[in-house]
């Protein structure tokens, strides 16, 4: 059951009527409650859908999105894959598509229908929050505009009214590069050896 949404008294625009401080983010975004499970009860992983909770964690600590591994280095750069669009990477250019480690990079090429076969991806030394990604609210019905996700940059008109489901950063210092080429840097029997890791892990249901 969906939380029911106020025109809210403490913040501009959208609120729970029973908020509380975990509703929003660090920018006063306010955010969609997704169902939490137990654990028994969380059945097989569904990858074609995007947890939101999961996505604004990977967005903040710049974590794989499929391992959740952590980067070599906190401070950059991140790998982004993402759909071919009929150009590289650009400089400033937004995404709610967290970042990928090499060999995660190669398992979602080949099994994630949006970029099999038309993928680029490129090097990224900084990707701070731009905005999300969510459903935007009328002001008087307080029902959705669409069913389409919308993206909603901070301190935007439209973030007020947005219920955010997706983390959305701007890439900084993007460097375009071939997953060919990043896989032969990696080396192939390293890449052997994380396969089984992210195939451990996906068996165990983390």
């Amino acid at each position: 059951m969906e939380a029911p949404l106020v025109v809210s008294r403490r913040h501009a625009g959208l609120g729970y009527a029973d908020e509380t401080p975990y509703d929003r983010d660090s920018f006063g975004q306010l955010w969609v409650r997704p169902a939490v499970r137990p654990h028994h009860r969380r059945g097989r992983p569904q990858p074609h859908t995007v947890y939101p909770y999961r996505q604004r964690q990977a967005m903040a600590d710049m974590l794989c999105q499929v391992c959740k591994r952590q980067p070599p280095s906190p401070d950059g750069p991140y790998l982004f894959l993402m759909q071919d669009r009929g150009g590289p990477v650009m400089e400033g250019e937004i995404t709610a598509s967290p970042p990928v480690c090499v060999p995660c990079a190669v398992i979602s090429v080949q099994l994630c229908p949006e970029i099999r076969g038309r993928y680029v991806c490129a090097w990224v030394d900084q990707a701070p929050a731009w905005g999300v990604a969510g459903l935007v609210y009328d002001a008087d019905t307080l029902r959705p505009v669409s069913e389409k996700l919308v993206r909603a940059e901070y301190d935007g008109p439209l973030a007020p009214w947005t219920v955010a489901q997706r983390q959305v950063v701007q890439l900084f210092g993007v460097r375009p590069t071939e997953l060919e080429t990043e896989v032969a840097a990696f080396g192939l029997d390293r890449l052997e050896e994380e396969f089984k890791r992210v195939a451990a892990m996906v068996g165990a249901g983390r």
